[in-house]
């Protein structure tokens, strides 16, 4: 993430296995983790699930938790609106659906509407459809580093102007069977959905909260603070933000490493008087 940027986050989502909602975004990993199985399934019961029946989990996971984080705030400009995906093995479920049905049934007797889905960048392409966004779409997949890379894309969008608006969206699924964290690699031990929505800083902004990106000072590389993985921070953020707005408590820094072992500072600082601090 290009340092010294700040940005604007105007709205926050997630999904984790404690429930839905940016409220259990930070809840512990023993909470998290409760279930008979570690995986998120959307509730059959929302509504919203009608209009994407035919998605990939992954897909219906996403959208709820963009759903979340675009309440309460305007319609986005379709134009000037950006949907930036950070995901690994999100298409792997619907691979291994479509190479079952090919054993079974033959190539030609496989269902066609399972191919979309296992494209990794169909998330993306059904955001874009489910809200009517036609600005850049940009899927990121960076192994460890691949939350940290999305926001950091989705930062560079917002400095050159190339967007006013941008959705961020980290979906983390573990390896289904037969691969497993033990055949590809996995920084995640649970999986979550992380949704952002930013916007480019300004002195003159309403509300909000800024999130700042910066390498660590010198005197401090020997990281004092709890570090947060990579694919995990968007997650971190949405925990973050959610404090400083329920809670009411002052700024919150993020340590990280980024993919050349450099220390990195993510804080998030409360809207005051008119301005960013």
């Amino acid at each position: 993430m290009t340092n010294d940027v700040q940005v604007q986050v105007l709205g926050v989502g997630a999904i984790t296995k404690a429930g839905f909602g940016a409220a259990f975004a930070g809840s512990p990993p023993s909470v998290i983790e409760t279930g008979v199985s570690a995986a998120l399934v959307p509730d059959s019961g929302d509504a919203r699930l009608k209009r994407m029946k035919k998605w990939s989990r992954s897909s219906q996971l996403a959208c709820l938790a963009v759903h979340e984080a675009l309440s309460g705030q305007p319609e986005p400009d379709p134009v000037r609106t950006a949907i930036v995906i950070g995901a690994d093995y999100t298409n792997l479920e619907a691979i291994l659906a479509m190479d079952a049905e090919a054993k079974q049934y033959g190539v030609n007797g496989t269902n066609p509407a399972l191919f979309p889905e296992t494209v990794l960048n169909v998330i993306g392409g059904h955001l874009s459809s489910y809200f009517r966004i036609a600005g850049v779409n940009v899927t990121i997949s960076s192994g460890s580093h691949t939350g940290l890379k999305a926001l950091g894309y989705a930062a560079d969008l917002l400095r050159l102007g190339l967007a006013d608006r941008v959705i961020v969206c980290v979906v983390l699924l573990l390896p289904p069977p037969p691969f497993g964290q033990r055949t590809l690699p996995c920084a995640y031990e649970r999986e979550s959905v992380a949704a952002l929505l930013l916007g480019p800083a300004a002195a003159d902004a309403e509300a909000g909260i800024a999130l700042r990106s910066e390498e660590a000072p010198e005197a401090e590389q020997r990281r004092p603070l709890a570090a947060t993985d990579a694919s995990e921070v968007p997650l971190a953020i949405v925990s973050a933000v959610h404090r400083i707005r329920q809670e009411g408590c002052g700024e919150a820094v993020i340590a990280t490493l980024d993919e050349s072992g450099n220390d990195v500072r993510l804080t998030l600082l409360p809207h005051a008087d008119g301005g960013w601090r």
